[in-house]
């Protein structure tokens, strides 16, 4: 017996958030560069999101766990933080599952069983749009080659060269310059800083601007406390008006 979801798109602010690594969709054999900071991961979403050592479902910020599960229509009163995490965790490959199309047989009897379908699901569709041919290639091969190819197609619509570079190498320079596009932006000097210390200058800015955009009294909090208020006590209001963390995609 198999139970079919049917079609949903998820939330297109669930790929601009991405500071979680929810489904591991890229399970390759490559260390993510300047990661562990929720912007930065941000710039490339999801579908370059690796899988890393720290495990799935981790959350750098407990503010954006709270944005996920607003999200997903999860309530997020008088829950522990850890138990809003596999809620969380839960919906999106669920969610995830849905939009794929994915057949959830009842021997699927872990979330793990299906998010390996999901995650597998994703590869050859990404494939498919890549023009990559995933007959007779194991899941890891060809989880590589779209990585790779996804990764080299991106660069190119920057404009970036991508001649004798590797996806590892190419990453790096995506996010460089995505982020110092959103800096020179918002009028922040790039120069001589490391590219994690001013993805942070970037977004402690847009936090800045979206709290006095709200009439947010910002004085004696810090940037964390500033977004767990614009979530909790002004989550409508700051969709409405398109401010951070809701200004749309970055790519």
């Amino acid at each position: 017996m198999k139970i079919h979801l049917g079609v949903s798109k998820l939330n297109r602010y669930l790929i601009l958030l991405t500071s979680l690594a929810v489904l591991g969709l890229w399970a390759v054999p490559f260390a993510s560069a300047e990661s562990n900071h929720p912007f930065i991961e941000s710039v490339l979403g999801t579908e370059h999101k690796m899988e890393e050592k720290r495990g799935d479902g981790h959350f750098l910020s407990d503010s954006m766990v709270k944005l996920h599960a607003k999200e997903l229509g999860i309530e997020i009163e008088d829950k522990d933080m850890e138990t809003l995490k596999a809620e969380v965790q839960e919906a999106l490959i669920m969610n995830a599952a849905e939009e794929m199309e994915v057949e959830i047989e009842l021997e699927d009897t872990s979330m793990e069983d299906i998010k390996k379908k999901v995650h597998q699901a994703r590869i050859v569709k990404k494939a498919e749009e890549l023009g990559i041919k995933s007959d007779d290639t194991d899941s890891k091969t060809l989880a590589k080659m779209v990585y790779e190819a996804d990764i080299k197609q991106e660069a190119e619509e920057l404009g970036i060269p991508t001649k004798d570079k590797g996806s590892k190498e190419l990453k790096k320079i995506i996010m460089e310059k995505k982020i110092k596009q959103e800096a020179d932006a918002l009028e922040i000097h790039a120069d001589g800083k490391e590219l994690r210390e001013l993805a942070k200058e970037v977004q402690e800015a847009k936090v800045l601007q979206a709290a006095n955009t709200l009439g947010i009294d910002t004085e004696g909090k810090s940037v964390e406390e500033i977004l767990d208020t614009i979530i909790t006590d002004y989550y409508d209001e700051a969709k409405s008006i398109g401010v951070y963390p809701f200004e749309g995609e970055l790519h």
